[in-house]
Parts: structure tokens; sequence; C-alpha cells
């Protein structure tokens, strides 16, 4: 005779099947959002092409974003989340020495002077306009982040009626008074800037040249 297990027994069978599973798989985010072993102030200046940055990419990005309590924090607009940005000017100083607040690690102090002229902390954005191609560039610098955004002008004049093309970010570092390098985490290829002596504008190893503007 076949034995008939009970529909209700069944149904208490599948639902401990299906709550065991999701709670491994949460268990398993937890451990990779929450992991002892990631360093957050590493992940946030390690140069983002060596071998721990590439490996640890993800928990990285997990751990930040848990910490700025966003779903996925590189893909925050800061310049628009004013509450957001505060948060992450806060992990960026006690990480990084930025307003003044020196590391003793010679890279990161670099980066935190030369912020002051060019960063958006400081109210500064850099723009690039080729009439000719009908493309306008953003390019921000934050304490370690930067990010560079490309728009279709579109025979437009007001930005908003601009058509975005590409939305780029990496990490960068000062390499002195006048230059920055950095790494496109998307793709990482390296860039690099260099500033006029007056920080007005700077040049990119494309030759494009952006201007300085400040913003309110």
């Amino acid at each position: 005779m076949k034995r008939v297990i009970p529909i209700t027994k069944m149904l208490l069978i599948i639902l401990t099947t299906v709550l065991s599973c999701t709670d491994d798989s949460n268990n398993e985010f937890d451990k990779t959002a929450n992991n002892p072993s990631i360093d957050l102030c590493k992940c946030l200046t390690e140069p983002g092409n060596t071998e721990w940055s590439i490996e640890n990419r993800d928990a990285c990005r997990d751990a930040i974003s848990k910490e700025l309590n966003v779903a996925n924090w590189e893909e925050v607009n800061f310049s628009k989340e004013p509450a957001l940005n505060r948060k992450w000017e806060e992990l960026a100083e006690k990480c990084t020495g930025t307003k003044e607040v020196k590391t003793g690690v010679e890279s990161i102090d670099k980066n935190s002077s030369l912020l002051q002229k060019i960063g958006s902390p400081y109210g500064y954005v850099w723009e690039s306009v080729n009439t000719e191609a009908q493309i306008y560039t953003t390019l921000a610098f934050d304490a370690l982040r930067f990010r560079t955004t490309a728009y279709s002008m579109n025979n437009k004049t007001n930005s908003e009626d601009f058509i975005k093309l590409m939305d780029l970010s990496g990490k960068w570092t000062a390499v002195d008074n006048e230059n920055a390098a950095g790494i496109i985490e998307q793709n990482d290829i390296s860039v690099n800037w260099k500033f006029d002596p007056d920080y007005t504008t700077l040049i990119n190893n494309k030759g494009v040249i952006f201007k300085r503007i400040k913003v309110e």
C-alpha cells in the first residue's frame, strides 16, 4: 500500500525547504556585506587595479553600500543627494584625512591637499563643451572617487535637455600638485589629468580640456 502524505504536511515540508534555501542565501549575502576581513578604508584607498581590489570589488561595493544604507553606492549621484553626500564625506574624512586631517599616508594626504583646489566637496566641478561634436562632459573629484559623465547636447542649449551617453567612475590619486591619475573601474582603463597652475583648467590624457566651475 502506498503511503499518502497529508497535504498539510507536504506543504510544511515544501515551505521549510524554501525558507531554508532563502536563509542560506541571505546568510551568504550577509557574510559578503559584513565580511570582517573587509577593511572599509582599504576598500576606499586601495588602487582599483591591484589584485586585492579586483578580488574584493564586489565585497567592497556591498560593504560601502551597507555603510551608506543604499542599494549600490556606485550608482548614487551625490551632487543630488545632500544627505548621502554628507555621509560619504564623513566616511571619506575618516579614511583619508580630508579637510586637513593628516593620516600620515603620503598618497592619501596628497589627495586631501589637491582636493581643496579641484574637488566637489569644496564646490568645484569640471566641464568640457565640444560644440562641433555636440558632446558635453562633466568631471567631479570626491575624496577618493572621480565621476565623469558625457551627454549628447542634441543641438540644445539647456543641459536639462541633454541626453546621457556614458557615466564612468573610479578611484583617483594625486601624483603631485598639478597631476592626478585614476583607474576607470568599469573597464580598468587608466586616465590622468594635468591641471594648470591656477587650477582653472585641466587636460586629460586624451587631450580633452575641462574648465573648473564653482557651484553653490
